[in-house]
């Protein structure tokens, strides 16, 4: 007989086979056994009471849920942990003033000449909805150069002593001097020049890792890895600091370095891997008002622009489909989908490399039927709805009461029987959050059910990545990532988002407990 390390019991364990719900809220297993790395048994109290033995850690869930470890399948984490020790975080600020004032601190706080990096500020909640200026970020700090990123991470405002690093060559779409407004690839041409050294990165992973956990992450997809990045990942893995199971999906100018070093999509072990080549931007977003519509934003003439050719996107497929790679393509306006979907049919590219577009916002009916005839999976971040969609909020401003009603179409997308997974985007960073918002959407076409909703952020993450076999399912044989929240949400689906994540456990070791309201790291 062997005995397990850890017994969770008397609980609602939620495993692949309890497939009744949501109909029926009571169809749960009240306790599961974990033996090392994996989940040994899964069932009665009677059942799993035959494999604990002396040494075995007994917790008592007290009728509370468990779940499989959350999969983010759309972030970008080190940034996340930049927020803690390099980045000013702004996404709390409620008006420009208050990122004025942050700002403002900050610069007393370091000193004169030093960067300041903000960001997670977004315009569509202040009162006057405007972007923050050259003007308004000289008269804060005239001697230190401050780059503020907008939430989406498509726009940047800066002031004139930053704006001294930007080459006068981008197209005035990209680059405005006057507001010091920068898009697309004049901000991350700026933004590259002030990347951090390899020690504050590595810190980072560590920093977004315990927020990840807190949350109830066990994995995630990171998004535009730079080479510095990867380096970082390997570091923390080393030292044992990345204790959340990272899957990296790599910038696209990094393709040739990848495909020279023979690495394929699925490389690495459960901890760090190589998921593809990803975030390629065909477009950029709706708040910088530079996704690629096929209507002219509200108030405009405007209707974004793609940022590749359909020769570079058809290319860029080719070449990722021969050495092996997933590809993961952001697209948001009709546009971008349009032309996403044009290159995977002109390219020929395969079913089997389950390749993903990102984000999807305004994807209509018959794209949707064509990424089921193309076998591709759709990677979208719920939250997204609850943050913009709905009466008085940024999509209606921007794009109009009809293309906000239609906009984020979840339910469309699982109905055509497309792969759906769901990623935060770090909108914010919160998988309980982004699980209200999808089954809690304003229009009718973006709910879900809770089980739909938490599959998509668990079993769903899993099939994207090819690791289906071995997580997303609290199962016999599956790693032990297991969760386990302070209230059930099949029972108050009205309030996913109040949630808490009581314990968080990653390959059989508990690495999160909250106790009394406070955060535990094991």
């Amino acid at each position: 007989m062997i005995y397990a390390d850890l017994v969770f019991t008397d609980g609602k364990i939620l495993s692949s086979s309890c497939e009744a719900r949501p109909e029926v809220k009571d169809d749960f297993n009240p306790a599961l056994a974990v033996t090392g790395e994996v989940i040994s048994a899964v069932g009665s109290p009677e059942e799993i009471a035959h494999f604990i033995s002396p040494q075995t850690e007994v917790i008592d869930l007290e009728g509370r849920v468990a779940l499989p470890g959350f999969i983010d399948g759309h972030t970008h984490f080190i940034h996340l942990g930049l927020g803690e020790n390099f980045i000013v975080n702004l996404s709390g600020c409620a008006c420009r003033e208050e990122v004025l004032a942050q700002l403002a601190d900050i610069i007393r706080e370091r000193g004169k000449g030093e960067w300041i990096i903000g960001q997670g500020w977004d315009e569509s909640h202040w009162p006057d909805g405007k972007y923050l200026s050259r003007k308004e970020l000289d008269r804060i700090g005239p001697h230190n150069p401050i780059a503020a990123i907008r939430i989406d991470g498509h726009l940047i405002s800066a002031n004139t002593v930053a704006l001294r690093n930007v080459k006068d060559h981008y197209p005035k779409t990209e680059f405005d001097p006057q507001t010091g407004i920068l898009r697309e690839q004049a901000a991350w041409d700026l933004l590259q020049q002030i990347e951090p050294d390899q020690t504050t990165l590595v810190a980072a992973v560590d920093a977004a890792c315990r927020i990840a956990v807190s949350c109830g992450v066990t994995s995630i997809h990171d998004m535009a890895v730079s080479a510095s990045q990867f380096r970082a990942y390997q570091s923390a893995k080393r030292n044992g600091s990345l204790t959340v199971r990272t899957l990296l999906y790599f910038r696209l100018e990094e393709m040739r370095h990848i495909i020279e070093t023979g690495m394929e999509t699925g490389f690495g072990d459960h901890w760090l891997r190589c998921g593809g080549i990803g975030e390629i931007f065909t477009d950029g977003s709706i708040g910088a008002q530079n996704a690629a519509l096929d209507a002219p934003y509200c108030g405009s003439a405007e209707r974004g622009r793609l940022n590749f050719t359909s020769a570079e996107i058809v290319k860029a497929l080719r070449e990722a489909e021969q050495a092996g790679l997933q590809t993961a393509i952001h697209a948001i306006g009709e546009q971008a989908i349009t032309a996403v979907l044009a290159a995977h049919a002109a390219a020929q590219t395969s079913r089997k490399l389950r390749h993903r577009i990102e984000h999807l916002e305004l994807i209509l009916p018959e794209q949707i039927e064509k990424m089921a005839q193309l076998n591709l999976v759709a990677s979208m971040q719920p939250n997204f709805a609850g943050v913009w969609s709905g009466p008085g909020k940024m999509y209606e401003k921007s794009l109009g009461g009809e293309r906000d009603r239609r906009i984020d179409p979840h339910h469309a997308v699982i109905r055509a029987g497309v792969p759906l997974i769901f990623g935060s985007d770090c909108m914010p960073f919160s998988p309980l959050y982004g699980v209200h918002w999808a089954v809690n959407a304003p229009h009718p076409d973006q709910r879900l059910t809770v089980k739909e909703a938490i599959a998509a952020y668990t079993e769903q993450g899993a099939h994207s990545s090819f690791e289906e076999g071995v997580k997303g399912e609290l199962s016999p044989g599956k790693l032990a990532d297991i969760i386990v929240l302070t209230r059930d949400p099949y029972y108050c689906s009205n309030e996913i988002s109040a949630i808490e994540v009581d314990l968080t456990c990653i390959g059989g070791k508990i690495v999160y407990q909250r106790e009394d309201g406070d955060q535990r790291q094991r």
